[in-house]
Parts: C-alpha cells; sequence; structure tokens
C-alpha cells in the first residue's frame, strides 16, 4: 500500500492493513493481544522506515496504527459482543462507525506528524489519512472478520461442487469486469462493476461480497494508482483521482455490504420459518385435536389430517369454507365472538364451545381454541386447536346431576330445591311451596330396619312424582322430609296438590321381602312464594305450617298464616 498508494513521499492513500489487525483483534481474546501487536508494530516501523516517511516518524507511526486498530476492535467488541457485523443492516452500520471513530482519533496526530516529515499542510494529511485508514478498514475488515471466523473454511466444506464452479465463475467475472472498467481511461464505466457485484452478493450473499470487494479494491486501486481507470475521463492528478477511486470504492460498498447483511438475516429468517414449518407440520399431523387455520378473511386454508377422526369429515371438504359453513364447525356468532376475542388479545388464546354435528349427523360438543396469527403488528389470519369433548360433556352432566340429585330416590336434593326457590321467589307467578314429613318414621325404620325404611322413601317419591304437575318440582330435603316447589299455583291449587300426594301416600304399600305391607302417612306445611321474601323466612314459615299438622294429629297438612 506504501509503495502503491504513497505520491510524492506522503502517507498511503490507501491503508488495508489495519482491517487486517482489527478482525484479529475482534476475534482474539484481549488477554493474548499483546503477540499480535507487537508483531504488527514492528512490521509498521520496517515498512515505514524502507518505503515510507523514513526510520524516524515510523514508531510513532507504528503507534498510532496499533491505536487505530485497537479502538475499533474495542469499539466492535462493545457494540457487537457476539462479533456478527455482516448479518444485519445495525451490524454493518457499526462496523462502519468503528472504523470511521478509530480514525478521527487518529487522524489528527498522524496529520501532525506527516506535516513535520513532509512539510504538508496539516489538514490535507489529516484528511488523507481519515480516508485511507478509514476505507482501508471497512474495505478489508469484512474479509479478514470471516477468514478468521472461519466462515470461508465452513463455505468451502459445506459447497457442493456445483457451489464451488459457480463461485469461481463470479470470481473471473468479477476480475474481468474490473481489469475492463479500470485498465482504460477512455470511457466512464465506473457504474458497470456494480452490476456483476449485485449479482455476486445475491447468489453468494457475504462470503462473495467481501471476496467481490477485495477483488474490486486491489485491482481497481492499482491500476489507479498507476495511471489507468474510469476516473481518468476527468481530468486531475493521480493523488487527485485515487482519492475519487476512494470516494467510488466507500460509496460501492455501503452499498452492498448492508444488502448482504440482509440477505443474511431474510436468509436466517427463511430457515428459521423453514424449520418452524416442518415443526408445526409433524405437530398437526401427529396431534389428535383437530389443527385449523383460516385467512384474514375467516376462511378455511388449513385442516389437519386428524379431521377425519374428530369430526368424520376429509379435510379437503373443510378447506376454503368459512367455520360456520361447516357441519362441524360453530355457528357465525360464536365462531364471531372466538375472533373477537383473539383480535382484543393477539398474544392469548379464546376457548368456545359449542355444539354441531359430526359426519354420521350425531350432535357432539366440540371446543376450540382460537389464537390470532401476527405478522409485522398485523394480523394475517387464526389458528384454531378443535377438540371433541362430548366424553367430558357427559361426564360433567352426570357429575351435576349427581350434585343435585338423590341417589336413593332419584329426586332433587336440598342444594337443587334451595335454588330453585331462589329462582321462583325472583319471579312474577311464583307460586307455592309446601313441605312434607313421613309420620312416624322412627317406628318404621324399627320395626323393620333401615333398608325398609329407604324402601318407604321410594314409595313417597314415587307417590308424589304421580300427583304433581309436569312443571312442579319434588325434591328430598333431608331424612324423611320432601318438598314440593309448585310454579304458579295458587293457595287452593296447591292445597289440592297437598291433598292428593297425602291420599296417594297413605294408599300406597311398601312390601317388605316377607311379604308384609308396610303403610304410611305424611303431613305437609304450605306457604305461598312471596315475591322479595328471603329463602329461610318462606322455610321457617312452611316448617311451622308443618308443625301444626303434626300437632293437630298428623296426616294432614296445614297452610302457613
Amino acid at each position: 500500500m506504501i509503495l502503491l498508494t504513497s505520491f510524492e513521499g506522503g502517507l498511503a492513500a490507501l491503508w488495508v492493513a489495519s482491517g487486517l489487525l482489527t478482525a484479529e483483534l475482534v476475534h482474539t481474546p484481549r488477554d493474548r493481544w499483546a503477540p499480535t501487536l507487537i508483531a504488527c508494530a514492528l512490521a509498521s516501523i520496517v515498512a515505514t522506515g524502507l518505503f515510507g516517511l523514513g526510520w524516524g516518524i515510523a514508531p510513532p507511526l507504528a503507534l498510532l496504527n496499533m491505536g487505530e486498530s485497537i479502538v475499533a476492535a474495542l469499539l466492535l467488541r462493545r457494540w457487537r459482543p457476539s462479533h456478527d457485523f455482516l448479518e444485519s443492516v445495525d451490524g454493518v452500520i457499526g462496523l462502519l462507525l468503528a472504523a470511521a471513530a478509530a480514525a478521527l482519533v487518529t487522524a489528527i496526530p498522524a496529520g501532525l506528524l506527516s506535516g513535520i516529515a513532509t512539510g504538508r499542510a496539516f489538514y490535507g494529511e489529516a484528511r488523507g489519512w481519515l480516508l485511507g485508514h478509514g476505507l482501508g478498514v471497512l474495505t478489508a475488515a469484512p474479509v479478514f472478520l470471516l477468514l478468521v471466523q472461519g466462515e470461508f473454511a465452513r463455505w468451502l466444506r459445506e459447497a457442493s461442487t456445483l457451489r464451488r464452479v459457480e463461485a469461481a465463475g463470479h470470481a473471473l467475472m468479477m476480475v474481468a469486469v474490473s481489469l475492463l472498467v479500470f485498465a482504460q481511461d477512455a470511457l466512464p464505466l465506473l457504474f458497470v462493476p456494480i452490476l456483476p457485484l449485485m449479482l455476486v452478493t445475491f447468489r453468494l450473499e457475504r462470503v462473495g461480497t467481501a471476496v467481490a470487494i477485495v477483488i474490486l479494491a486491489v485491482i481497481g486501486g492499482v491500476l489507479t494508482a498507476l495511471g489507468k481507470g474510469g476516473t481518468y475521463v476527468m481530468p486531475g492528478s493521480v493523488p487527485d483521482h485515487v482519492r475519487l477511486f476512494q470516494g467510488y470504492l466507500a460509496a460501492t460498498v455501503l452499498t452492498v455490504l448492508p444488502v448482504a447483511a440482509e440477505l443474511r438475516l431474510r436468509r436466517a429468517t427463511l430457515d428459521r420459518l423453514a424449520d418452524s414449518e416442518a415443526r408445526y407440520k409433524l405437530i398437526t399431523e401427529s396431534a389428535t385435536d383437530m389443527i385449523v387455520t383460516l385467512d384474514a378473511a375467516g376462511v378455511v386454508d388449513y385442516v389437519s389430517p386428524s379431521a377425519r377422526e374428530v369430526t368424520g369429515f376429509a379435510p379437503e371438504e373443510m378447506i376454503g369454507l368459512t367455520p360456520a359453513e361447516l357441519a362441524c364447525g360453530p355457528d357465525r356468532a360464536t365462531m364471531q365472538s372466538a375472533i373477537d376475542a383473539a383480535r382484543a388479545h393477539p398474544g392469548e388464546r379464546s376457548i368456545i364451545e359449542y355444539r354441531a354435528e359430526n359426519a354420521q349427523g350425531e350432535r357432539r360438543w366440540y371446543e376450540a381454541h382460537t389464537r390470532a396469527a401476527v405478522a409485522e403488528g398485523r394480523i394475517t389470519g387464526w389458528v384454531s386447536a378443535v377438540r371433541d369433548i362430548s366424553a367430558r360433556k357427559a361426564l360433567e352432566a352426570r357429575l351435576a346431576h349427581a350434585a343435585t340429585t338423590d341417589p336413593l330416590t332419584g329426586l332433587a336434593n336440598r342444594r337443587k330445591f334451595d335454588s330453585i326457590l331462589d329462582r321462583r321467589i325472583e319471579a312474577a307467578d311464583s307460586g307455592c311451596i309446601a313441605l312434607f314429613d313421613i309420620d312416624f318414621f322412627k317406628r318404621v325404620n324399627d320395626a323393620y330396619g333401615h333398608a325398609i325404611g329407604d324402601l318407604v322413601l321410594e314409595t313417597f317419591a314415587r307417590a308424589a312424582l304421580g300427583c304433581v304437575r309436569a312443571g312442579d318440582h319434588v325434591a328430598r330435603l333431608g331424612g324423611e322430609e320432601f318438598g314440593l316447589i309448585l310454579p304458579g299455583a295458587t293457595l287452593d291449587q296447591a292445597a289440592m296438590v297437598c291433598e292428593r300426594v297425602r291420599l296417594a301416600v297413605a294408599e300406597a304399600e311398601t312390601l317388605t321381602p316377607c311379604g308384609t305391607a308396610v303403610r304410611v302417612t305424611v303431613s305437609a306445611g304450605l306457604v305461598a312464594i312471596r315475591p322479595g321474601a328471603a329463602r329461610l323466612q318462606l322455610m321457617r314459615a312452611a316448617d311451622e305450617a308443618l308443625y301444626r299438622a303434626k300437632a293437630s294429629g298428623r296426616d294432614r297438612y296445614a297452610v302457613a298464616a
């Protein structure tokens, strides 16, 4: 670089050695920098002493060369600890800023030293150092970074023979185009290398781009320094044309390196997307749930093979339809509520349960978990996992029935009775309630045993159910106590029902295993349901009426005052 680009004994107009040293320092642990810095400092002193500004200025210039690379390496290691400077646009920007900052820090003392040694203006020498060293680092560092990180070796190891032949062809094309442009000075062809350089960038990404930049820099720089090249279509001295080439190379590098970085980032994104798609396909094809995806318009565009097991329908029968149009899908309002919930909270899933028909025409229960698919802040579709929950719903129904049903008589239990009574209190046509108690039930248990007592309780349940209306409710409240809720009934109508129940129980017989017929009677307390009244108040009034009926001789009913 000193021999080719030092004009009239000044500083080198293009200095790539700092790019090599910066790449090495970035890649090497700091506790192992010393041998490399000493070797490079000695090389700088020898080169400057033999071919540059002389032995007297060589040591301080060597210190500046080392300092420049140290500053650039420290900045790069701090900004990008992962050393991925060429894998994203912000990484390339970081490389550019580090090269510029390091050259700027050393440009002032270098300009002063060169001005003292050559007698030239400080400003011109400092500017020459800033351009030559900053551009040298920016041009050479990418290649050397890839080299010391083993990227070239990895590429050669993984590339196919055809890929290597293609790369060699692109390199030869870059050499040929660079020679064509810079071996002549008659035509303004500086734009021509951009075309093959962009082709190399798209085909070979950052490895090919770094090599192509070096080819362009070496051939273009050497021929420009020798008085050839496309810059000479304009008048000026050789130093002027070298500076012009510097600007041209800087613009070229800053054009293609971000493109290469962006391509690398997109390739990595596509690779991750391919991996994700492969995992997604494996999961969806292996899952027992039916996976359904909808586009932004809410139309089904994918259904997993498990659809046959879940619904009986083939996946291809569902594609192109909306969920509301599917026999096994939710109705439009239910599906819209799920989509609205997923749209309101894109990062969360919404869960709906619905009934629909499978391929055999059976009404089944389904559960759908739906989540919005979001890309760049906008919803691009929906993903749902659908499963058949009919067995669970049947179990829930059985458990709910068991929780509200007396296991002996099959009547509603106290919990269900209280729940119904609370609803009737709030209704406009409230009705009446009656509490029944089997007379002398303890005697039955003492005389015949609890098993026969249980049969007597079942006999009462059958008799009562045979006397009430379709909308009435009969419940076992505990022991031998039963309750009736008669919605919309007046006291007179309720009294008639109570009388029918009393007579039916008195006529009914419960046979013991030995053939003995057991008969019992019942007493009842009747009260009208008053809207707004407290449940405990009504139950107390009915209980008091029941107590009066028992006190009056049993086998009768009494109406609460």
